[in-house]
């Protein structure tokens, strides 16, 4: 097994590509919203709270199927698809134009794994088990954010959205 380095990273001047917008992604998206530049998702069908949130002008939503353009002017892309051989293809593409890569589907696709996130304040906390074991980092994630609510932690009104 591989331990992955939890590292912070500056993204909010970086643009977001979500292709699909099944449960996944929705809540991968609610996760990710305050901390990056802007947010585009692709896919023919979405989960409410992406129709919510394009509907509030928050995201960008485009209700159809993915074209390789879409990955003009992105640095990020997020795949969940639900269908492998797309995953794999898209990823390519991603990779050979430099856009750092995470299949929902497929550990050998990411460049990344998807932390899980706890926040209050401008307190952030990822948790990974190194892509080994889902359960155990979300539970862990869930224990941290029950922690964060006995920590008197100022609420930053500039962070986020």
């Amino acid at each position: 097994m591989s331990l992955y380095f939890p590292m912070f990273v500056d993204l909010s001047q970086k643009n977001v590509l979500f292709i699909g917008a099944g449960k996944i992604s929705a809540r991968r998206l609610v996760n990710i919203y305050d901390f990056v530049g802007s947010v585009t998702v692709v896919a023919p069908d979405c989960e409410p709270i992406i129709q919510k949130l394009a509907d509030s002008g928050y995201i960008t939503y485009h209700r159809r199927r993915f074209d390789e353009n879409d990955l003009e002017g992105m640095d990020i892309a997020f795949i969940s698809t639900g269908h492998a051989g797309t995953d794999v293809r898209i990823a390519g593409m991603c990779r050979r134009r430099g856009i750092l890569v995470n299949a929902a589907g497929d550990q050998s696709l990411c460049d990344f794994y998807f932390p899980g996130i706890a926040r209050k304040g401008p307190v952030v906390v990822g948790v990974t088990a190194s892509g080994e074991d889902h359960s155990l980092a979300a539970e862990t994630t869930g224990k941290i954010k029950k922690l964060l609510d006995y920590i008197d932690i100022p609420e930053d009104t500039e962070a986020g959205r």
